[in-house]
């Protein structure tokens, strides 16, 4: 391997909920899925979805799409809270808006 793998980032242990996830960081892959984010609308649902889709298939393998999808609302903020911490990200209004949309759509 060369200097590059040196780069990688680590995987952090951070409870959600009650559960301990073991959350990787994000990679180069993610990119087109970071900056869907930081666009206005339906596309910025979707892309948070997937992107929690990813993380949490990463941090339990063994997890179904049926138990990911009912995960509550309530947990959104910490998951996402976990992902920006993880990847050394700031959590700015923006994303904080787009949380407390998804949970007012939810309920």
């Amino acid at each position: 391997m060369s200097d590059l793998s040196k780069l990688a980032g680590k995987a952090k242990k951070i409870e959600v909920g009650g559960i301990t996830l073991n959350i990787k960081p994000l990679t180069i892959n993610e990119m087109d899925l970071m900056l869907t984010l930081s666009k206005e609308g339906d596309e910025q649902v979707v892309a948070m979805k997937e992107l929690f889709n990813k993380v949490l298939k990463e941090s339990v393998p063994d997890a179904t799409d049926e138990e990911i999808s009912n995960i509550s609302v309530e947990h959104v903020q910490g998951i996402m809270e976990a992902i920006t911490n993880v990847n050394n990200l700031d959590v700015d209004k923006h994303k904080t808006d787009l949380i407390a949309k998804i949970k007012s759509k939810n309920g």
